[in-house]
């Protein structure tokens, strides 16, 4: 998610973690704090996004109505996937 449109936001963070990233950035290891920040929130939240997806998933994979419109789906692309193999 690359997106061009940043805002200020103020967070309390434990002191232990901006020390740490301060000497993170002065030894060149990350750019800034702010990067550091910044790529922790996004891999946070990329992380969330697979859980939520993998819950998800875990779910409709109980759902005998999710199942049978996936499995009509696919019958309907049989035929498409063939196509120009000289099977149908």
């Amino acid at each position: 998610m690359n997106n061009n449109t940043s805002i200020k936001y103020t967070a309390v963070l434990p002191d232990e973690y901006i020390m740490e990233l301060k000497e993170l950035a002065s030894k060149k290891i990350i750019p800034s704090v702010n990067y550091g920040i910044k790529s922790a929130v996004e891999q946070y939240l990329e992380q969330s996004r697979k859980e939520r997806y993998a819950k998800n998933m875990q779910e409709a994979a109980k759902d005998e109505e999710f199942l049978k419109r996936t499995l009509n789906c696919q019958k309907d692309f049989d035929f498409i996937d063939c196509e120009g193999i000289g099977e149908w």
